[in-house]
């Protein structure tokens, strides 16, 4: 075989490697972009979320799928201490999905490939470990009932709301225009009077950054009467959408 040849059918055998190494590079970069777009669209703009419990019923069921809305009330990136600021401050009476105030800090390395093994497998798989028990649940939906200022208390499972400024206190479906049904459970009389889990809280004054969320199943205490009042900075956007099961807004 002459030089010649030998220098083709090295040639040949390469270029199809080559182009195989070429359209891998393309499609490695076609997925990077697209998850760095999708990354910023759910931080920012629009995101998912499945209820895992019964704390919201019976306005949202155990299994609902809900669309969430960082753009309204802002963003924050953990990591980088930022918030971006969104179309309005949160207000009384918003379902907002909310990392809970005893949230388990995460490491900043399965903060960076959570969201990439979500990405992945398409949202059925995660790393956070207890992700399904509430000890390390990262994030929940609950509402607003006590804004900074304010001073709360309950009454037989139904909150009296004093706003700043103002001296006395109001039925919580007197104060918050919007329309949502409680499920109220009957009193336990084997528990005290003076801790919420007997259906009566004594006074919480909330300080400038705190928000007081609770859950419209009040038999389910695993909210602020639990782990306190959540800072600006965990409210992770507004609930706006019920897409599963039928469409509703919220």
């Amino acid at each position: 075989m002459s030089k010649r040849s030998r220098a083709l059918g090295t040639y040949g055998s390469f270029k199809p490697r080559s182009r195989l190494k070429t359209r891998l590079g393309k499609i490695i970069k076609a997925l990077l972009l697209f998850f760095l777009v999708y990354q910023f669209f759910t931080v920012f703009i629009i995101s998912s979320f499945s209820v895992r419990s019964s704390s919201m019923e019976p306005g949202i069921l155990q299994g609902q799928r809900l669309l969430t809305a960082p753009i309204i009330t802002g963003a924050s990136l953990t990591l980088l201490n930022i918030r971006i600021p969104g179309f309005r401050e949160p207000e009384r009476g918003d379902l907002v999905l909310v990392r809970p105030g005893n949230a388990v800090d995460l490491p900043w390395y399965i903060v960076l490939a959570d969201p990439v093994v979500r990405f992945i497998t398409l949202q059925k798989k995660t790393i956070i470990p207890g992700i399904n028990k509430n000890w390390n649940n990262q994030k929940a939906v609950k509402r607003i009932i006590g804004m900074p200022g304010d001073t709360v208390k309950m009454i037989d499972f139904k909150f009296l709301v004093k706003p700043l400024g103002e001296t006395g206190f109001s039925p919580e479906n007197n104060i918050i225009l919007k329309k949502y049904t409680l499920s109220v459970p009957e009193e336990l009389p084997f528990i005290g009077p003076s801790i919420p889990f007997s259906g009566n809280m004594n006074e919480v004054i909330l300080s400038d950054n705190q928000y007081y969320v609770v859950n419209d199943n009040r038999e389910v205490f695993y909210d602020s009467r639990f782990y306190g009042p959540v800072s600006r900075d965990n409210i992770l956007g507004q609930v706006f959408l019920s897409y599963w099961p039928g469409v509703s807004f919220k």
